[in-house]
């Protein structure tokens, strides 16, 4: 069966050994953890901002280049269509 020493042996060990193996996991990774955690937030706070505010700059100038060239296609396209239809009516109207 179950020696009788056995049991004495596990209780003392759930009851100091998990505790004290807890107590030096937890000073030992607190640090870690915090230094990790320092270290994310500290990118994050120097990169966003000056970074962020360049790139959004660049961004609305890309856009307004490609909303424009896309308003001339619209136009040009247009303007082609006008034309092909005026072609196909037998149009020939030219300058007075």
């Amino acid at each position: 069966m179950i020696d009788p020493i056995l049991i004495p042996i596990v209780a003392i060990t759930f009851t100091v050994g998990v505790p004290a193996i807890a107590l030096a996991a937890h000073f030992v990774l607190r640090p870690l953890v915090r230094d990790i955690v320092g270290a994310i937030q500290t990118d994050k706070q120097r990169a966003l901002p000056a970074d962020i505010e360049q790139r959004l700059e660049r961004l609305e100038e890309s856009y307004g280049r490609l909303e424009s060239s896309v308003t001339h296609l619209i136009e040009a396209e247009r303007f082609h269509r006008e034309l092909e239809a005026g072609k196909q009516r037998g149009d020939t109207a030219g300058p007075p």
